[in-house]
């Protein structure tokens, strides 16, 4: 086996502490409380991470506390896995207090009884402790590391972001300049109005700020991009030759251009730009380019966003992208709550 040791507060920056749902309409970043007690049940899943935890109040009254936190293919990324908590251990929490004065909260940090702390969330800092010195250690198997080596080729491999690079911020962080049509729908949207824990579907292009694994495969003639989150594909047509319809993706077209994949992308049919409210129209097109350096162990994306129905000027955005042969696209196994 491969073995790597990760820290197990390791920190995963992020513009809010869901990058799915938007969880302000929920819970209050101003409000940090914690509570302590006895895991109840934990349910280690997609799209968010849900657990009770058994608190004792002051007068001896046991309250359970429901307690989410970010989405398990995020820790599963990380190195950690769901075997580190379980019913019947003690664990302390400290997050965002809910805004329904109900006894439950978004889960920031975890301390464990062994005394580490656990940084579940997307943009947790060190909170309990300081000493980062208690590692978990993940294992990855040799077999995927060897196949992966011999089967990359060039940009055709699983690319994986570097979680605790702040330069993620820059893509959909909702600074944008809006049309006044644009202003007014976002400044009517309601962060409450989906269910928190229900399964999503992330529209293009906002699914190219997802933080889990991508992969390009070859599709015979033409190119597919595999994600992680949502089990989304998007298939690049490198002939290009587009179906007439729109898509909850939109259509792309793919060319090469001296080493770098140019991609333009029309008939997109998703409402949302964000998970901000920030909202698009069936007018937005995209120009996308990939480029893998000559170590080939890098992909740099840049994206130029125009909608004049939403945005007075075309929108650019970039990110990359690094090689770590031990990751694998997985299923996204999501569950409705």
């Amino acid at each position: 086996m491969v073995k790597t040791c990760i820290a197990l507060i390791l920190s995963w920056f992020s513009v809010f502490a869901a990058a799915h749902h938007n969880t302000l309409g929920f819970y209050d970043p101003e409000e940090i409380i914690e509570i302590e007690g006895v895991l109840k049940s934990v349910s280690m899943r997609n799209p968010h991470i849900h657990f009770i935890v058994e608190v004792r109040d002051p007068f001896g009254e046991t309250i359970d506390w429901v307690v989410e936190t970010s989405a398990l293919s995020g820790l599963r990324a990380r190195g950690l896995d769901r075997d580190f908590m379980s019913v019947g251990d003690w664990v302390r929490v400290a997050g965002e207090a809910s805004r329904r004065g109900r006894p439950e909260m978004w889960a920031e940090n975890l301390l464990l009884e062994d005394g580490s702390e656990v940084l579940i969330a997307l943009r947790a800092e060190p909170y309990f402790i300081e000493d980062r010195t208690d590692f978990l250690e993940a294992e990855y198997s040799d077999s995927v590391v060897q196949d992966a080596r011999e089967s990359a080729d060039g940009i055709f491999r699983v690319w994986s972001t570097v979680l605790d690079d702040p330069s993620r911020l820059l893509m959909f962080n909702g600074d944008y300049e809006l049309t006044e049509s644009a202003q007014s729908i976002r400044a009517n949207w309601d962060p409450v109005s989906g269910e928190l824990l229900n399964c999503w579907e992330k529209g293009m292009p906002h699914i190219m700020v997802t933080p889990l694994p991508i992969e390009f495969v070859s599709q015979g003639n033409d190119m597919l991009i595999r994600f992680e989150e949502d089990d989304a594909e998007r298939l690049i047509y490198m002939s290009g030759l587009l179906p007439d319809t729109h898509d909850f993706l939109g259509r792309s077209a793919g060319r090469w251009d001296d080493g770098t994949l140019i991609v333009e992308t029309v008939k997109i049919d998703a409402p949302m730009l964000d998970g901000n409210g920030t909202p698009q129209s069936r007018d937005i097109e995209t120009v996308e380019r990939f480029t893998v350096n000559e170590s080939q162990d890098r992909l740099d994306y840049q994206i130029r966003i125009t909608d004049p129905v939403m945005f007075p000027r075309p929108l650019e955005m970039t990110r990359y992208w690094v090689w770590r042969p031990e990751i694998l696209v997985k299923p996204w196994d999501c569950e409705e709550r």
